[in-house]
């Protein structure tokens, strides 16, 4: 729904702008290109913060069923973030 709202949105655009020179196709050529990759970074946002959520849900989970000890996995799966000793 929102890749079609924006396909009309910058058709209408570039269909109305003034033509300096008569080849007007550039704007409509690349406008499925512009919104694809408008829609895949509003995906990896949704993705992110709920991939923080699922984190945190789960850490919470583990921490009832193990205790203190859910604080291990989060150090190994944080570990790939941190930098490495030189």
């Amino acid at each position: 729904m929102l890749r079609g709202t924006l396909i009309i949105a910058v058709y209408g655009k570039a269909t109305n702008i003034p033509a300096i020179t008569k080849d007007n196709k550039a704007p409509i050529t690349l406008m499925s290109t512009d919104v694809e990759q408008t829609i895949r970074g509003l995906i990896d946002l949704h993705e992110m913060w709920a991939n923080v959520v699922q984190v945190a849900i789960a850490t919470w989970l583990l921490e009832i069923e193990l205790g203190t000890a859910c604080v291990g996995p989060v150090i190994i799966a944080l570990g790939k973030y941190l930098p490495s000793p030189t």
